[in-house]
């Protein structure tokens, strides 16, 4: 993948995050540009689940005592709901604030 590939992907992913974050019943969006980037709504649905495992392992710090490491992941996930709730409607899989994050 080039970096103009890479970076589109992440331009994309960002943009599909703001939008399920911005609407109180998030669906996962699909259009032919997404298609070009990711192939199918699998690729999409797998690259959004990447990005949040991504973000959790990368700002959850385990060495912090636990009441503030669990407001923090509280926090991430706020910040993730719409992504989170797409990623669960669609999966079946518990993507939430203690199963993905644990």
């Amino acid at each position: 993948m080039t970096w103009t590939e890479t970076r589109r992907r992440w331009q994309a992913l960002r943009a599909i995050e703001q939008e399920l974050g911005a609407t109180d019943r998030p669906a996962l969006p699909w259009n032919d540009e997404l298609a070009l980037i990711f192939g199918d709504r699998a690729g999409l649905r797998a690259a959004l689940r990447y990005r949040w495992r991504l973000a959790v392992t990368t700002q959850l710090d385990t060495h912090l005592p636990e009441r503030v490491l669990e407001e923090q992941r509280r926090l991430l996930a706020e910040r993730a709901r719409g992504v989170l709730a797409v990623l669960d409607s669609e999966t079946g899989e518990e993507l939430g604030t203690t199963h993905a994050v644990a």
